[in-house]
């Protein structure tokens, strides 16, 4: 398996385990606001780090199996839909992806930044679609 898919997959892994963790639980067992604060700020950079590893682990795919030589995450994206590797929903959700990673970095509200965690388990079970259809896919 290629270094980039590897990658993508281990920070995929770590990613998915905060995306889901129970912040209400959380909040409770620490008892101090600023370790939950510090724990969401953590999970928000976890997803930023992640999702630039998806597209270019799907960026690297697309260039060995189709000779595909995009340099734009949403580029590579519809080409990865276009040549049939992933769904129209998928498609769209890894755009949003992006979107929600560019808003975390020039974003300065706390409403933005918690309606984004709000869509990281959703993230996270979609970086675990295509990071499995990476491994299979690249593997043939």
């Amino acid at each position: 398996m290629d270094v980039r898919i590897k990658t993508f997959r281990e920070a995929m892994d770590s990613f998915s385990y905060l995306a889901r963790l129970d912040v209400a639980e959380l909040k409770h067992k620490l008892g101090d606001e600023r370790l939950v604060d510090g724990m969401q700020n953590g999970r928000a950079q976890k997803f930023e780090y992640t999702t630039e590893l998806c597209w270019k682990a799907i960026k690297f795919f697309l260039k060995e199996k189709d000779g595909v030589d995009e340099s734009a995450p949403k580029k590579i994206f519809k080409a990865y839909y276009l040549g049939g590797y992933s769904t129209e929903d998928d498609y769209m959700l890894l755009v949003e992806a992006v979107e929600d990673r560019n808003r975390l970095s020039h974003m300065y509200d706390a409403t933005t930044f918690n309606d984004i965690l709000t869509r990281l388990p959703a993230y996270a079970a979609l970086f675990e679609r295509v990071c499995a259809q990476l491994v299979e896919t690249a593997s043939t």
